[in-house]
């Protein structure tokens, strides 16, 4: 009997426990024991009540027997029991601090002990993992296809520790590439051999784990631990993996989490088909051109990847640059082997002993919808030593044929030690190049020629080697020259271009040393036959600066077909230009023919900007008038300069005691927030145009105005003020007296932007009330602001050098710049960018009486001279043709900003440069 009571008792005492756990802070009562030991239990109705510690620390709740009574009840039989004198005590005073997550751990301590969180909840108890927050590492990883990515996943409770024995599911997004491969479970510190981990994976897609009792390692197999994964107490994980490029898409969400924001985190895996390496630390000859190579190779047969970008920048160190552009930054693309490579250098002037660094970004291409990704950025640096040996090959542009020519070897030592057994020699010396004289002088070998400099100190100046020479071969020359130390083992060269050219062309220009901005310059090109037979098919091309405007020509380039000149014979060939912008400006004129004639020449002009004014303007009209009359005041703008003024715009902003009833209809006129804008157009040299305004005066006001400016695209502006008195008449508000003003006839219509009609004045009434006459110009409801298209007319042009002479393969962009608006745009920008490959040919720009202003050193840039305003509903459409000395793709954008619209808009469209 007693091993059964004590059974029933344990298996009570069990249930009570597991309900305890369960019930979290609900009272609950058992049947109360019998004493006696006749009966297991006592009747109703004495009980035995099992209270939390949160009811212990509550001095309003009893804590034994029915909630009606204070003490234990009294059993049949037994003597009444007295309560226990030692008085309750709460199990704590104080909650424990909870520590801060920001810890070594992962942002969390590893799960601890306790399996409830008690935090100041009247209703219930929360656990850990319930108020917790979901903590995911990795965030984001780049990783090779085929490899095997391990994410991990806790629970940080409220009190800063991961909450251990918690469900977690995992999914991935119907949009990922990949699957799921090993999910982990609950990893029990004592029974994991009896108890499996929970864990459980559907499908690649969709599983269930929970976060573990202990830490655990998860080790690659490789003998470096290195690569081992430590995951700690009450974490789980995630592996996964993708056989093909993509994106991976996995979210870890925490069921019983109550925080909907915390609840979820995301993880982005980037699977990419390549291995790469970026190249080593290396040592180089200062002076000399160092490779860097970047390889990227297939991760599932180990093959170049081709299309893959790479980008080499310099960060620092001694001064570099990437041959033979000489920038600090290029781009490269891997080739079927999967190299990509540049050549690094040191700035000519600047070689020295030093370390450069240089950054390197690896860039996946776009796949499949996805955008090109980054997935390394290293640097790498390139050590120069010393000694270096450096040579400067300095001749000139060009040579007449059969003329005697200098060139000038200055070799220099920039490092810090000596450079031994110095020699310089001539290398591939063309058979048409005869060798005059030199200084020093050299040892021949036949046609090959060598100068023994010695051993050359660090850091001194150059020493220099004067050479003549002469070829009787017209056209381009290229002589090289190797400098070498085969002591010191440095070698290096250098390379200059002459043009030689036969003295059969002569070539004059005749036209003003100086002009004034807006005169039209007159230059007459003279050539002449200076050969003993006609010069066939001669060719001129024209290269203006973007200041001088050649009429009837589209561009500052031109190129003409002159034909034959017979011996003596002089061609007169008049070209006018625009003169826009003040300075010194010039222009470039080459003449060739066949047989490799050709003659240049170059022509500048002293430009002085127009110091005269050129517009003015007057007001008058009524000064003084009563409160309720007509106000007529009335404008004179006049065109005082030698040129016309185009876009002319007169602004009207008057007092508020000032009502605009109508304005001359001759003119549109529109609201520009609070100014009246009256668009005059274009005014020639002495034109004058009148506007009239006619107010009605509101009230009283002693310093009523009315202020008026007027601009224009050539910057020539005015500005004035018309003081008004409105005087009280008395009680005569508006209605009252009018004063005897003859209106002018404004008739009811106004022709609205762009002339085409619309009513801008109500009934006409002059009655003194603001209904009916107010002047009805509606304000811009439309804010799309500019618009800018770029079409290419052909998809593909032939390769041809820049300033190729005579009728060079081109390609005709049509470019169109929209005002979207209901209201006229002002100072509208235009910008070309001409990039890398593609040339500058011409443009018609003249046809919209626009030009090019300015154009930037490299020739990628070319500024269109600005657009003062554009009216509301304009297209400034015009063609430029682009050339290409590089085979390949180019890319032609145009932008456009203006004061009204907000950033820049632009639009490009690509042509195809082929051999």
């Amino acid at each position: 009997m007693n091993r059964k009571r004590q059974f029933i008792v344990w298996h009570i005492t069990f249930i009570a426990g597991i309900v305890f756990l369960l019930g979290g802070c609900a009272r609950f009562q058992l049947p109360a024991f019998d004493p006696t030991g006749t009966n297991i239990f006592l009747p109703a109705p004495y009980t035995t009540s099992i209270m939390s510690p949160r009811q212990l620390a509550n001095p309003n709740v009893t804590p034994y027997g029915p909630q009606t009574q204070g003490q234990f009840g009294t059993a049949p039989g037994a003597s009444q029991l007295a309560p226990s004198t030692a008085p309750l005590q709460p199990a704590f005073s104080q909650p424990a601090a909870i520590p801060s997550c920001n810890n070594p751990n992962g942002g969390c301590y590893p799960g601890s002990t306790a399996r409830k969180h008690i935090i100041p909840d009247t209703t219930r108890c929360k656990t850990r993992g319930e108020s917790g927050e979901i903590i995911l590492t990795p965030h984001r990883i780049i990783a090779p296809v085929g490899s095997e990515v391990v994410v991990l996943a806790g629970i940080c409770g409220g009190d800063g520790y991961y909450v251990v024995n918690q469900p977690l599911e995992w999914m991935l997004s119907n949009n990922s590439v990949g699957e799921m491969i090993e999910v982990g479970g609950m990893e029990h510190q004592a029974f994991n051999r009896l108890v499996r981990p929970t864990a459980k994976k559907f499908d690649g897609q969709y599983a269930w784990g929970r976060t573990g009792f202990k830490q655990k390692l998860i080790t690659r197999g490789t003998p470096t631990p290195a690569d081992d994964i430590d995951i700690l107490r009450g974490q789980s994980y995630v592996s996964v993996s993708s056989a093909s490029p993509g994106t991976t898409y996995l979210t870890a969400v925490a069921p019983k989490a109550e925080g909907w924001d915390k609840r979820r985190k995301s993880t982005t895996i980037h699977w990419v088909d390549g291995v790469w390496s970026i190249p080593m630390p290396a040592s180089a000859t200062a002076g000399t051109v160092h490779p860097m190579t970047t390889y990227v190779k297939s991760a599932t047969d180990e093959g170049g990847v081709p299309d893959w970008k790479v980008k080499y920048t310099i960060v620092g160190g001694a001064p570099a640059e990437f041959a033979p552009a000489g920038s600090q930054t290029t781009e490269t693309i891997t080739g079927q082997d999967g190299m990509a490579t540049v050549q690094l250098r040191q700035k000519a002037g600047q070689f020295e002993p030093g370390v450069t660094q240089v950054r390197v970004d690896v860039i996946r291409p776009p796949i499949a919808g996805e955008r090109e990704l980054l997935v390394e950025s290293g640097i790498t640096c390139v050590t120069w030593s010393a000694p270096a040996l450096t040579i400067r090959a300095i001749g000139p542009k060009t040579a007449g044929n059969n003329e005697a020519f200098n060139y000038r070897l200055e070799v220099t030592n920039p490092g810090d030690q000596v450079a031994r057994d110095v020699v310089v020699r001539t290398k591939d010396l063309p058979d048409d190049v005869t060798f005059v004289s030199s200084n020093p002088k050299p040892t021949q070998y036949g046609r090959d020629y060598e100068w023994n400099l010695g051993n050359i100190n660090p850091g001194g100046g150059p020493q220099a080697i004067d050479v003549q020479l002469k070829s009787n071969r017209p056209g381009p020359l290229t002589l090289c020259f190797d400098v070498a130390s085969e002591s010191d083992q440095l070698s290096t060269q250098a390379c200059a271009e002459t043009e030689i050219v036969a003295p059969c062309i002569g070539l004059e220009i005749e036209g003003p040393e100086s002009a004034r901005v807006g005169d039209e310059a007159l230059f007459n090109l003279i050539i002449v036959n200076q050969c003993e037979e006609p010069l066939e098919n001669v060719t001129l091309q024209l290269q203006a600066d973007p200041q001088l405007d050649p009429q009837e020509m589209q561009g500052q380039s031109i190129q003409a077909d002159v034909g034959s000149i017979a011996f003596g014979e002089r061609k007169v060939i008049p070209v006018i230009f625009d003169v826009l912008q003040p300075g010194r400006p010039c222009f470039d004129l080459r003449v060739a023919a066949d047989g490799g004639h050709t003659a240049r020449a170059r022509r500048c002009v002293n430009v002085e900007q127009v110091t005269t004014p050129e517009l003015t303007l007057q007001l008058d009209g009524q000064r003084l008038v009563e409160a309720g009359d007509r106000v007529v005041v009335r404008s004179r703008i006049k065109n005082t300069g030698t040129s016309a003024l185009n876009e002319v715009v007169l602004l009207n902003r008057f007092s508020q005691s000032l009502n605009p009833i109508n304005v001359t209809k001759d003119y549109p006129h529109n609201w520009l927030e609070d100014d009246l804008a009256v668009t005059l157009g274009r005014l020639e040299p002495n034109q004058e145009a009148v506007v009239e305004f006619v107010y009605e005066a509101l009230q009283t006001d002693g310093n009523a105005f009315s202020e008026f400016s007027v601009s224009s695209s050539s910057e020539a502006n005015a500005k004035d003020r018309f003081d008004i008195r409105i005087e009280d008449v008395g009680g005569g508000l508006p209605g009252g007296t009018q004063n005897n003003v003859v209106e002018p006839d404004f008739g009811g219509q106004n022709n609205g932007a762009g002339g085409q009609g619309g009513s801008v004045i109500g009934g006409g009434s002059n009655s003194g009330s603001n209904s009916g006459g107010a002047l009805q110009i509606p304000t811009d409801p439309n804010t799309t602001g500019l618009n800018v298209s770029v079409q290419a007319v052909e998809q593909s042009i032939r390769q041809s050098a820049i300033g190729t002479p005579g009728n060079a393969p081109t390609g005709e962009f049509v470019v169109r710049v929209t005002n979207n608006r209901q209201s006229p745009e002002e100072n509208v920008d235009i910008t070309l960018n001409v990039p890398p490959g593609l040339w500058f040919h011409s443009h018609d720009l003249a046809n919209e009486g626009l030009s090019i202003t300015r154009v930037s050193e490299d020739r990628t840039l070319y500024s269109v001279q600005r657009r003062r305003m554009m009216r509301a509903g304009e297209t400034i459409e015009f063609r430029v043709r682009l050339g290409g000395d590089q085979v390949g793709t180019g890319t032609f954008e145009v932008r456009a900003t203006s004061d009204n619209t907000v950033g820049a808009v632009s639009d490009n469209d690509s042509i195809n440069v082929v051999q």
